[in-house]
Protein backbone atom coordinates (compact mmCIF):
# COMPACT_ATOMS: atom_id res chain seq x y z
CA UNK A 1 0.00 0.00 0.00
CA UNK A 2 1.44 3.51 -1.29
CA UNK A 3 1.04 6.65 -0.67
CA UNK A 4 -2.70 8.47 -1.58
CA UNK A 5 -3.67 12.00 -2.12
CA UNK A 6 -6.89 14.11 -2.45
CA UNK A 7 -7.88 17.44 -2.43
CA UNK A 8 -7.91 18.84 1.13
CA UNK A 9 -11.68 20.93 1.05
CA UNK A 10 -13.10 18.20 -0.44
CA UNK A 11 -12.56 15.91 1.68
CA UNK A 12 -12.96 17.76 4.75
CA UNK A 13 -16.39 19.04 3.50
CA UNK A 14 -17.51 15.23 2.96
CA UNK A 15 -15.99 13.74 6.44
CA UNK A 16 -17.79 16.73 8.36
CA UNK A 17 -21.06 16.08 6.96
CA UNK A 18 -20.77 12.46 7.77
CA UNK A 19 -19.48 12.12 10.75
CA UNK A 20 -21.95 12.87 13.18
CA UNK A 21 -24.44 10.83 11.54
CA UNK A 22 -22.28 7.60 11.50
CA UNK A 23 -20.85 8.38 14.92
CA UNK A 24 -24.72 8.45 15.89
CA UNK A 25 -24.99 5.13 14.44
CA UNK A 26 -22.65 2.54 14.98
CA UNK A 27 -22.21 0.35 17.80
CA UNK A 28 -20.67 1.54 21.04
CA UNK A 29 -17.65 -1.15 20.93
CA UNK A 30 -16.36 -1.02 24.22
CA UNK A 31 -14.23 2.05 23.65
CA UNK A 32 -13.44 3.42 27.11
CA UNK A 33 -14.97 7.23 27.50
CA UNK A 34 -12.69 8.88 30.01
CA UNK A 35 -11.02 8.46 33.37
CA UNK A 36 -9.10 9.84 35.75
CA UNK A 37 -5.66 11.60 36.53
CA UNK A 38 -3.60 14.13 33.94
CA UNK A 39 -3.48 14.24 30.63
CA UNK A 40 -1.78 12.15 28.23
CA UNK A 41 0.23 12.74 25.04
CA UNK A 42 0.29 10.06 22.42
CA UNK A 43 2.27 10.39 19.24
CA UNK A 44 0.51 8.54 16.29
CA UNK A 45 2.85 8.14 12.84
CA UNK A 46 1.46 7.32 9.85
CA UNK A 47 2.95 8.51 6.05
CA UNK A 48 0.25 9.97 3.99
CA UNK A 49 -0.72 13.04 3.71
CA UNK A 50 -4.50 12.90 2.24
CA UNK A 51 -4.74 10.19 4.88
CA UNK A 52 -4.09 12.16 7.34
CA UNK A 53 -7.16 14.47 7.21
CA UNK A 54 -9.62 11.47 7.43
CA UNK A 55 -7.24 10.05 10.90
CA UNK A 56 -7.44 13.37 12.13
CA UNK A 57 -11.52 13.82 11.85
CA UNK A 58 -11.50 10.13 13.21
CA UNK A 59 -8.64 11.07 16.03
CA UNK A 60 -10.44 14.69 16.98
CA UNK A 61 -13.96 12.62 17.81
CA UNK A 62 -11.78 10.16 19.65
CA UNK A 63 -10.18 13.17 21.87
CA UNK A 64 -13.82 14.12 22.58
CA UNK A 65 -14.74 10.93 23.92
CA UNK A 66 -10.93 10.95 25.64
CA UNK A 67 -10.64 14.40 27.73
CA UNK A 68 -7.55 13.46 29.43
CA UNK A 69 -5.46 11.71 26.27
CA UNK A 70 -4.14 14.24 23.08
CA UNK A 71 -2.95 12.46 19.99
CA UNK A 72 -0.47 14.42 18.21
CA UNK A 73 0.00 13.14 14.28
CA UNK A 74 3.44 12.68 12.78
CA UNK A 75 3.69 11.99 9.21
CA UNK A 76 7.43 10.18 8.47
CA UNK A 77 7.85 9.95 4.91
CA UNK A 78 7.45 6.74 3.54
CA UNK A 79 10.53 5.70 1.87
CA UNK A 80 12.45 6.35 5.69
CA UNK A 81 9.42 5.46 7.55
CA UNK A 82 10.72 1.95 8.18
CA UNK A 83 14.15 3.16 9.28
CA UNK A 84 13.48 5.96 11.66
CA UNK A 85 10.60 4.10 13.33
CA UNK A 86 13.37 1.08 14.24
CA UNK A 87 15.83 3.91 15.34
CA UNK A 88 13.11 5.77 17.29
CA UNK A 89 12.41 2.45 19.10
CA UNK A 90 16.28 1.99 19.84
CA UNK A 91 16.27 5.08 21.41
CA UNK A 92 13.19 4.90 23.27
CA UNK A 93 11.60 8.04 22.03
CA UNK A 94 9.36 5.87 18.74
CA UNK A 95 5.65 6.78 18.31
CA UNK A 96 3.53 5.36 20.74
CA UNK A 97 1.09 3.61 18.08
CA UNK A 98 1.95 3.81 14.18
CA UNK A 99 1.38 2.83 10.90
CA UNK A 100 2.42 -0.76 9.80
CA UNK A 101 2.73 -2.13 6.01
CA UNK A 102 3.14 -5.48 5.91
CA UNK A 103 7.06 -5.74 4.35
CA UNK A 104 7.91 -4.90 7.72
CA UNK A 105 6.01 -6.28 9.85
CA UNK A 106 7.77 -9.60 10.14
CA UNK A 107 10.67 -7.82 10.98
CA UNK A 108 8.88 -5.46 13.90
CA UNK A 109 7.85 -8.49 15.25
CA UNK A 110 11.00 -10.19 15.18
CA UNK A 111 12.43 -7.12 16.89
CA UNK A 112 10.27 -6.80 19.79
CA UNK A 113 8.65 -3.48 18.52
CA UNK A 114 4.80 -4.35 18.84
CA UNK A 115 2.20 -5.38 21.54
CA UNK A 116 1.08 -8.76 21.21
CA UNK A 117 -2.74 -7.59 21.06
CA UNK A 118 -4.49 -10.70 21.61
CA UNK A 119 -5.12 -10.68 25.89
CA UNK A 120 -6.35 -7.46 25.25
CA UNK A 121 -8.34 -8.06 22.35
CA UNK A 122 -9.55 -11.11 24.75
CA UNK A 123 -10.45 -8.75 27.51
CA UNK A 124 -12.24 -6.22 25.89
CA UNK A 125 -14.00 -8.75 24.04
CA UNK A 126 -13.73 -7.31 21.10
CA UNK A 127 -15.32 -9.30 17.55
CA UNK A 128 -12.60 -10.64 15.71
CA UNK A 129 -15.44 -11.83 13.13
CA UNK A 130 -16.58 -8.77 12.17
CA UNK A 131 -12.80 -8.14 9.90
CA UNK A 132 -11.89 -9.97 6.78
CA UNK A 133 -10.24 -13.27 8.08
CA UNK A 134 -7.26 -12.88 5.55
CA UNK A 135 -6.65 -9.48 7.22
CA UNK A 136 -6.92 -11.01 10.35
CA UNK A 137 -3.90 -14.31 9.75
CA UNK A 138 -1.87 -11.25 7.91
CA UNK A 139 -1.08 -9.78 11.26
CA UNK A 140 -1.03 -13.01 13.75
CA UNK A 141 1.33 -15.52 14.27
CA UNK A 142 1.66 -18.15 16.70
CA UNK A 143 -1.59 -16.98 18.77
CA UNK A 144 -0.62 -12.92 18.92
CA UNK A 145 -2.41 -11.11 16.81
CA UNK A 146 -0.36 -7.47 16.36
CA UNK A 147 -3.19 -4.70 14.69
CA UNK A 148 -6.76 -4.56 14.36
CA UNK A 149 -7.28 -4.32 10.82
CA UNK A 150 -8.24 -0.90 9.46
CA UNK A 151 -8.29 -1.57 5.63
CA UNK A 152 -7.65 -3.34 2.91
CA UNK A 153 -6.67 -2.94 -1.16
CA UNK A 154 -6.91 -5.11 -4.37
CA UNK A 155 -5.92 -4.49 -7.84
CA UNK A 156 -7.49 -4.31 -10.76
CA UNK A 157 -7.69 -2.78 -14.42
CA UNK A 158 -8.45 1.53 -14.48
CA UNK A 159 -9.22 1.49 -17.54
CA UNK A 160 -10.29 4.71 -20.01
CA UNK A 161 -13.94 5.13 -20.74
CA UNK A 162 -13.32 7.74 -23.62
CA UNK A 163 -10.78 5.51 -25.57
CA UNK A 164 -12.99 2.51 -25.71
CA UNK A 165 -15.77 4.41 -26.50
CA UNK A 166 -13.93 5.41 -29.45
CA UNK A 167 -12.27 2.18 -30.91
CA UNK A 168 -15.87 0.50 -30.24
CA UNK A 169 -14.52 -1.99 -27.60
CA UNK A 170 -16.64 -2.94 -24.29
CA UNK A 171 -14.40 -4.77 -21.99
CA UNK A 172 -16.44 -8.57 -21.06
CA UNK A 173 -16.81 -9.10 -17.39
CA UNK A 174 -14.69 -12.73 -17.34
CA UNK A 175 -11.62 -12.60 -19.42
CA UNK A 176 -9.39 -15.63 -19.05
CA UNK A 177 -5.71 -16.40 -20.21
CA UNK A 178 -3.74 -19.50 -20.32
CA UNK A 179 0.63 -19.20 -19.90
CA UNK A 180 0.76 -20.55 -23.39
CA UNK A 181 -0.33 -17.19 -24.70
CA UNK A 182 -3.76 -18.34 -25.54
CA UNK A 183 -7.16 -16.91 -24.03
CA UNK A 184 -9.77 -14.26 -24.38
CA UNK A 185 -7.71 -11.54 -22.58
CA UNK A 186 -4.93 -11.69 -25.02
CA UNK A 187 -7.44 -11.48 -28.09
CA UNK A 188 -8.81 -8.62 -26.05
CA UNK A 189 -5.45 -7.04 -25.41
CA UNK A 190 -4.24 -7.32 -29.19
CA UNK A 191 -7.84 -5.87 -29.99
CA UNK A 192 -7.14 -2.56 -27.62
CA UNK A 193 -3.87 -2.10 -28.72
CA UNK A 194 -3.65 0.47 -31.89
CA UNK A 195 -0.76 2.20 -33.83
CA UNK A 196 -0.66 5.50 -34.77
CA UNK A 197 -2.55 4.56 -38.03
CA UNK A 198 -5.78 3.19 -36.30
CA UNK A 199 -5.13 -0.40 -36.72
CA UNK A 200 -5.27 -2.72 -33.60
CA UNK A 201 -2.97 -5.52 -32.97
CA UNK A 202 -4.91 -8.39 -34.84
CA UNK A 203 -4.60 -6.50 -37.68
CA UNK A 204 -1.87 -7.30 -40.83
CA UNK A 205 -0.92 -4.04 -41.40
CA UNK A 206 -0.60 -3.30 -37.41
CA UNK A 207 2.91 -1.54 -37.03
CA UNK A 208 4.54 -2.45 -33.32
CA UNK A 209 7.24 -0.35 -34.17
CA UNK A 210 4.79 2.58 -34.00
CA UNK A 211 2.23 2.03 -31.10
CA UNK A 212 0.28 4.50 -30.09
CA UNK A 213 -1.26 3.07 -27.18
CA UNK A 214 -0.66 0.06 -25.55
CA UNK A 215 -3.94 -2.25 -24.12
CA UNK A 216 -1.81 -2.66 -20.80
CA UNK A 217 0.38 -1.00 -18.06
CA UNK A 218 1.51 -3.14 -15.13
CA UNK A 219 4.25 -2.89 -12.58
CA UNK A 220 7.60 -4.85 -12.00
CA UNK A 221 6.30 -5.45 -8.21
CA UNK A 222 4.62 -8.23 -5.95
CA UNK A 223 1.46 -6.67 -5.35
CA UNK A 224 0.05 -4.42 -8.03
CA UNK A 225 2.33 -6.83 -11.25
CA UNK A 226 3.59 -9.83 -11.44
CA UNK A 227 2.78 -10.89 -7.89
CA UNK A 228 -1.50 -11.28 -9.31
CA UNK A 229 -0.40 -13.56 -12.09
CA UNK A 230 1.98 -15.54 -10.47
CA UNK A 231 -1.17 -16.21 -8.02
CA UNK A 232 -3.07 -17.11 -10.83
CA UNK A 233 -0.97 -19.83 -11.24
CA UNK A 234 -1.30 -20.68 -7.87
CA UNK A 235 2.80 -19.43 -7.02
CA UNK A 236 4.13 -17.89 -4.57
CA UNK A 237 7.14 -15.43 -3.32
CA UNK A 238 7.46 -17.61 0.11
CA UNK A 239 6.04 -20.71 0.53
CA UNK A 240 4.28 -19.95 3.72
CA UNK A 241 4.17 -17.06 6.12
CA UNK A 242 7.41 -16.48 7.58
CA UNK A 243 9.17 -18.57 5.96
CA UNK A 244 13.01 -18.06 5.43
CA UNK A 245 13.41 -18.74 1.65
CA UNK A 246 11.68 -18.05 -1.35
CA UNK A 247 9.10 -20.50 -3.83
CA UNK A 248 10.42 -18.41 -6.75
CA UNK A 249 12.31 -20.99 -7.96
CA UNK A 250 8.89 -22.83 -9.51
CA UNK A 251 7.13 -23.12 -12.70
CA UNK A 252 4.25 -21.04 -11.84
CA UNK A 253 6.39 -18.00 -10.95
CA UNK A 254 8.77 -18.45 -13.89
CA UNK A 255 5.96 -18.91 -16.09
CA UNK A 256 3.49 -15.82 -14.51
CA UNK A 257 6.50 -13.74 -14.95
CA UNK A 258 7.33 -14.98 -18.32
CA UNK A 259 3.48 -14.45 -19.65
CA UNK A 260 4.03 -10.55 -18.91
CA UNK A 261 7.71 -10.16 -20.10
CA UNK A 262 7.62 -12.16 -22.70
CA UNK A 263 4.15 -13.23 -24.28
CA UNK A 264 2.72 -10.01 -23.89
CA UNK A 265 5.30 -8.19 -24.51
CA UNK A 266 6.46 -9.81 -27.41
CA UNK A 267 2.55 -9.45 -28.76
CA UNK A 268 3.38 -5.40 -28.25
CA UNK A 269 0.25 -5.10 -26.18
CA UNK A 270 1.49 -4.62 -23.19
CA UNK A 271 3.60 -0.85 -22.61
CA UNK A 272 7.69 -2.08 -22.60
CA UNK A 273 9.39 -1.93 -19.31
CA UNK A 274 11.94 0.37 -20.23
CA UNK A 275 8.88 3.17 -20.96
CA UNK A 276 6.94 2.50 -17.51
CA UNK A 277 10.10 3.63 -15.13
CA UNK A 278 13.58 2.32 -13.71
CA UNK A 279 13.94 -1.21 -13.89
CA UNK A 280 10.22 -1.15 -14.92
CA UNK A 281 9.16 -0.14 -11.31
CA UNK A 282 6.21 1.69 -13.24
CA UNK A 283 6.92 4.95 -11.74
CA UNK A 284 5.80 6.83 -15.45
CA UNK A 285 2.37 4.32 -15.61
CA UNK A 286 -0.22 7.23 -14.35
CA UNK A 287 1.66 9.93 -16.71
CA UNK A 288 1.31 7.04 -19.46
CA UNK A 289 -2.24 6.30 -18.85
CA UNK A 290 -3.58 10.34 -18.82
CA UNK A 291 -1.91 10.49 -21.49
CA UNK A 292 -3.67 7.74 -23.38
CA UNK A 293 -0.20 5.86 -24.27
CA UNK A 294 -1.91 3.00 -22.37
CA UNK A 295 -5.65 2.00 -21.97
CA UNK A 296 -5.50 -0.08 -19.15
CA UNK A 297 -3.67 0.82 -15.84
CA UNK A 298 -3.40 -2.34 -13.31
CA UNK A 299 -2.91 -0.97 -9.68
CA UNK A 300 -4.10 -0.97 -6.37
CA UNK A 301 -7.42 1.27 -5.35
CA UNK A 302 -5.49 3.35 -3.55
CA UNK A 303 -4.08 5.47 -6.59
CA UNK A 304 -8.33 6.49 -7.04
CA UNK A 305 -7.77 9.76 -5.38
CA UNK A 306 -4.25 10.76 -7.41
CA UNK A 307 -5.95 9.51 -10.58
CA UNK A 308 -9.12 11.29 -10.58
CA UNK A 309 -7.52 14.14 -10.16
CA UNK A 310 -5.55 13.72 -13.24
CA UNK A 311 -7.00 12.38 -15.87
CA UNK A 312 -9.59 14.51 -18.21
CA UNK A 313 -11.58 11.61 -19.39
CA UNK A 314 -13.98 8.68 -17.60
CA UNK A 315 -12.29 6.34 -15.75
CA UNK A 316 -13.67 2.67 -15.43
CA UNK A 317 -12.45 -0.11 -13.28
CA UNK A 318 -12.71 -4.05 -14.66
CA UNK A 319 -11.84 -6.91 -12.62
CA UNK A 320 -8.22 -8.71 -13.29
CA UNK A 321 -8.52 -11.48 -15.97
CA UNK A 322 -9.19 -14.99 -14.93
CA UNK A 323 -5.82 -17.05 -14.91
CA UNK A 324 -5.44 -21.22 -14.69
CA UNK A 325 -5.71 -20.71 -11.01
CA UNK A 326 -8.87 -18.35 -10.82
CA UNK A 327 -8.88 -15.18 -10.79
CA UNK A 328 -6.41 -14.01 -7.85
CA UNK A 329 -5.55 -10.60 -6.21
CA UNK A 330 -3.30 -9.97 -3.94
CA UNK A 331 -4.58 -8.51 -1.06
CA UNK A 332 -3.23 -6.24 1.46
CA UNK A 333 -4.20 -3.78 4.13
CA UNK A 334 -2.97 -1.72 7.54
CA UNK A 335 -2.61 -2.01 10.98
CA UNK A 336 -1.84 0.54 13.87
CA UNK A 337 1.45 -1.48 15.53
CA UNK A 338 1.43 -0.64 19.00
CA UNK A 339 4.50 0.38 20.35
CA UNK A 340 6.27 -2.66 23.14
CA UNK A 341 7.72 0.42 24.99
CA UNK A 342 5.43 2.89 25.28
CA UNK A 343 5.06 4.75 28.36
CA UNK A 344 1.52 4.43 27.92
CA UNK A 345 0.44 1.02 27.14
CA UNK A 346 -3.38 2.14 28.49
CA UNK A 347 -4.35 5.04 26.42
CA UNK A 348 -2.83 3.45 23.48
CA UNK A 349 -4.59 0.48 22.93
CA UNK A 350 -7.67 2.64 23.57
CA UNK A 351 -6.89 4.82 20.52
CA UNK A 352 -5.93 1.19 18.78
CA UNK A 353 -9.08 0.10 19.52
CA UNK A 354 -11.12 3.27 18.85
CA UNK A 355 -9.04 3.44 14.99
CA UNK A 356 -10.19 -0.05 14.70
CA UNK A 357 -13.80 0.70 15.35
CA UNK A 358 -16.61 0.58 13.51
CA UNK A 359 -17.32 4.54 14.53
CA UNK A 360 -13.72 5.31 12.97
CA UNK A 361 -13.84 2.73 10.15
CA UNK A 362 -16.87 4.81 9.03
CA UNK A 363 -15.24 7.85 9.05
CA UNK A 364 -12.62 6.71 6.77
CA UNK A 365 -14.71 4.82 4.46
CA UNK A 366 -17.37 7.80 4.05
CA UNK A 367 -14.76 9.82 3.44
CA UNK A 368 -13.31 8.07 0.40
CA UNK A 369 -9.64 7.42 2.12
CA UNK A 370 -10.07 3.49 2.54
CA UNK A 371 -11.84 0.76 1.71
CA UNK A 372 -12.91 -0.19 5.61
CA UNK A 373 -11.41 -3.79 7.57
CA UNK A 374 -14.69 -4.41 8.55
CA UNK A 375 -16.80 -5.99 5.99
CA UNK A 376 -20.08 -4.31 6.44
CA UNK A 377 -18.87 -1.23 6.20
CA UNK A 378 -17.25 -1.48 2.70
CA UNK A 379 -20.45 -0.05 0.74
CA UNK A 380 -19.53 3.46 2.66
CA UNK A 381 -16.56 3.56 0.43
CA UNK A 382 -17.84 2.24 -2.57
CA UNK A 383 -20.83 5.19 -2.15
CA UNK A 384 -18.29 7.62 -2.22
CA UNK A 385 -16.34 7.16 -5.26
CA UNK A 386 -19.72 6.44 -6.91
CA UNK A 387 -20.62 10.12 -6.46
CA UNK A 388 -17.22 10.51 -8.20
CA UNK A 389 -18.38 8.76 -11.14
CA UNK A 390 -16.27 6.13 -10.30
CA UNK A 391 -17.43 2.37 -10.02
CA UNK A 392 -15.07 0.62 -7.52
CA UNK A 393 -16.94 -2.70 -7.30
CA UNK A 394 -14.57 -4.44 -9.16
CA UNK A 395 -12.03 -4.13 -5.99
CA UNK A 396 -15.00 -5.44 -3.71
CA UNK A 397 -15.68 -7.84 -6.07
CA UNK A 398 -12.40 -9.59 -5.66
CA UNK A 399 -11.65 -8.72 -2.39
CA UNK A 400 -14.73 -11.07 -1.46
CA UNK A 401 -13.43 -13.61 -3.94
CA UNK A 402 -10.29 -15.61 -4.10
CA UNK A 403 -7.44 -13.30 -2.75
CA UNK A 404 -3.47 -14.40 -2.14
CA UNK A 405 -2.29 -12.50 1.45
CA UNK A 406 0.39 -10.12 0.57
CA UNK A 407 3.36 -12.04 1.78
CA UNK A 408 5.14 -11.56 5.80
CA UNK A 409 8.12 -12.61 7.13
CA UNK A 410 11.22 -10.79 8.67
CA UNK A 411 12.89 -9.04 6.58
CA UNK A 412 10.81 -9.20 3.55
CA UNK A 413 10.70 -5.57 2.71
CA UNK A 414 14.39 -5.81 2.13
CA UNK A 415 14.23 -9.16 0.08
CA UNK A 416 11.29 -7.74 -2.39
CA UNK A 417 13.56 -4.75 -3.17
CA UNK A 418 15.97 -6.80 -3.80
CA UNK A 419 13.81 -9.45 -6.16
CA UNK A 420 11.93 -6.60 -7.87
CA UNK A 421 15.73 -5.32 -8.70
CA UNK A 422 16.84 -8.66 -10.00
CA UNK A 423 13.62 -9.23 -12.20
CA UNK A 424 14.05 -5.45 -13.99
CA UNK A 425 16.58 -6.95 -16.59
CA UNK A 426 13.70 -9.63 -17.56
CA UNK A 427 11.31 -7.04 -18.38
CA UNK A 428 14.14 -4.68 -19.98
CA UNK A 429 14.73 -7.63 -22.07
CA UNK A 430 18.43 -7.85 -20.98
CA UNK A 431 18.21 -11.19 -19.26
CA UNK A 432 16.33 -14.39 -19.56
CA UNK A 433 13.48 -15.25 -17.21
CA UNK A 434 15.13 -17.74 -16.12
CA UNK A 435 18.34 -16.10 -14.95
CA UNK A 436 16.56 -13.25 -13.64
CA UNK A 437 14.72 -15.26 -11.48
CA UNK A 438 17.14 -17.29 -10.23
CA UNK A 439 19.15 -14.72 -8.91
CA UNK A 440 16.09 -12.52 -7.49
CA UNK A 441 15.92 -16.25 -5.26
CA UNK A 442 19.07 -16.22 -4.20
CA UNK A 443 19.64 -12.44 -3.39
CA UNK A 444 15.70 -12.62 -1.95
CA UNK A 445 16.97 -15.86 0.55
CA UNK A 446 20.02 -13.66 1.94
CA UNK A 447 17.40 -11.06 2.71
CA UNK A 448 15.29 -13.00 4.52
CA UNK A 449 18.08 -14.62 6.60
CA UNK A 450 19.63 -11.67 7.40
CA UNK A 451 17.13 -8.60 7.14
CA UNK A 452 19.06 -6.77 4.59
Amino acid sequence: MKGRLRGRALARAVVASVALVLLAGCADWGVNTGGSGGKVTLTYALWDAHEQIGYQASIAEFEKLHPDIQVNIENIPYNSYEQKITAEYITNQAPDLFWVNTPWLGTFVKDGILTNLAPKIKASHIDMSQYYPQLVTMHSRNGAIYGLPKDWDTIALYYNKAYFKKIGLTIPANLSWNTDGTGSFVTFLKQATTDTSGHNALSPQFNPGHVATYALGTYNDPQSGWGDYVAELGGKVIPYPYASTTSLDTPAFKQGLSFLTSTLTNDHVIAPGSETGPNANGNNLLTLFTEGQIAMWQAGDWNTTALKTAVKFPVGVAPLPIGPAGRVSIFNGLIDGLNSKTKYPKQAWELEQWLGSAKSEAILGSGGYVWPAIKSLDPLFQQYWAKQGIDMSAFLTEARGKVANFPVSSGMGAALLQIDNDLGPAWLGSASVSSAVNQAGKDGNYALKTGN
